[in-house]
């Protein structure tokens, strides 16, 4: 843990945060603590009597791993996104995975089965999170799921933006509920924010640059488009065909799980593109570059 402001901690996840970890905020009050996600490991224990607010980014399971350790505490996530740790029933429609091996993803993020998280209280855009003299105010920055936010303590103007995350892969739009112009219009209010520093879910800290950066990583969305474009140009292709390119995913070696979420991410971008008229869809449902 380091304090990036005063009261207000880094919580490096394990592997740096690196998937299926995630970074943690945690600030401390004179009465507890408020930690922001769970999904940091093993470090989040020493935390568990002293945290009395757990407020979750979204559902996805990297972010919530460790919700069992905070038996006190109260939980709040948005409504959009509560059903994905209040059942199993209500992750698999947001995340959609109950249509592959579902064995193999519980085995990839390092867990037995869903576990439940009963939810306290729905968060939603504007609220403002009761914490000591620290105004944390609520961002709804849909897209990478239906409710992901992202948290503004305006004392320091820093931003815990959660999945908009500024990690090299670019952004991540795998679930069925997720939505492309969603997440790019997110990605562009973080910058009309200008934050003086930006916390995400996979990264360091970041104090430089930051409007760079955040437009270096909506540009993927259109270096994919493009990609797309360029391989339908040599003739059309099915969806499974498509996939078998490696345009999202740099290595999945057809591996069911990464498959599902590239196919995911392509059909996003296709419906996009067809929208555009860039590229157009025969009537043996191939996709080709217009």
């Amino acid at each position: 843990m380091k304090e990036i402001r005063e009261k207000v901690w880094f919580v490096e996840g394990e592997k740096k945060g690196r998937y299926p970890y995630s970074h943690s905020l945690y600030l401390e009050g004179s009465s507890g603590g408020l930690l922001i996600d769970t999904g940091a490991g093993k470090v989040l224990e020493e935390l568990c009597n002293r945290t009395k607010l757990v407020v979750l980014s979204h559902f996805h399971r990297d972010h919530v791993a460790n919700n069992s350790l905070f038996t006190g505490a109260v939980y709040s996530i948005h409504g959009d996104d509560a059903p994905g740790i209040e059942s199993p029933e209500g992750f698999y429609r947001l995340s959609g995975l109950d249509r592959v091996d579902i064995s193999k993803y519980w085995k990839q993020v390092g867990q037995k089965k869903f576990t439940v998280t009963k939810s306290d209280r729905y968060h939603n855009e504007g609220d403002y999170l009761d914490f000591d003299s620290l105004a944390v105010k609520v961002l709804h920055l849909p897209g990478h799921t239906p409710g992901h936010c992202g948290f503004l303590v305006e004392k320091y103007n820093l931003l815990f933006a959660a999945d908009i995350d500024l990690t090299e892969f670019g952004p991540w739009y795998g679930n069925p509920t997720s939505d492309i112009e969603q997440f790019r219009r997110s990605i562009r209010r973080v910058r009309e924010l200008k934050p003086d520093l930006l916390v995400t879910g996979h990264v360091a800290p970041v104090t430089k640059n930051i409007d760079r950066k955040l437009s270096a990583y909506e540009a993927e969305f259109d270096r994919r488009d493009e990609k797309i474009v360029s391989v339908l140009k040599n003739g059309p292709l099915s969806l499974e065909q498509l996939a078998r390119k490696n345009i999202i995913y740099p290595r999945h070696n057809n591996e069911e799980i990464l498959l599902f979420f590239e196919k995911n991410m392509l059909l996003k971008h296709l419906e996009s593109l067809v929208k555009r008229r860039m590229v157009s869809k025969t009537e043996e449902g191939l996709f080709e570059a217009s």
